[in-house]
């Protein structure tokens, strides 16, 4: 294990004691990106306070993925816009947001590898492993 892999699992755990600005980025990321992957996109949506979803979303951009941000934002527009009690809608809704998050974010090493890249150009970002 590699001093990224020690940071980004304490990410999962909240980001340590003292986290540093990047540490913040990827927990908030990897909170979101959990849930989304675990219980759908709509379950993320659910279970994370408008705070925690704002945290997520400035921490994609501060990966540099801003394509997730930008998808996060038109899906809580989109949630807002659809009759949640609506099964049919709600159903559609689900499956779009999922599948409109997989084409912003592929896949798990697309997001190790955005971590990667800010720890290699920004390491003081991060407490030390």
């Amino acid at each position: 294990m590699d001093d990224a892999d020690e940071i980004w699992n304490r990410a999962t755990r909240g980001g340590g004691n003292a986290p540093r600005e990047g540490d913040i980025a990827l927990a908030a990321s990897l909170a979101f990106h959990g849930l989304a992957m675990n219980g759908g996109v709509l379950h993320a949506f659910e279970v994370l306070s408008e705070e925690e979803l704002s945290r997520a979303r400035n921490g994609f951009v501060w990966l540099a993925l801003p394509e997730v941000a930008r998808f996060m934002e038109d899906t809580a527009q989109q949630i807002g816009d659809t009759d949640m009690e609506d099964e049919d809608a709600a159903d559609a809704l689900e499956e779009s947001a999922d599948d409109s998050y997989e084409h912003a974010l592929p896949s798990d090493q697309a997001l190790e590898d955005a971590f990667r890249r800010q720890l290699a150009e920004r390491p003081e970002a991060f407490h030390p492993a």
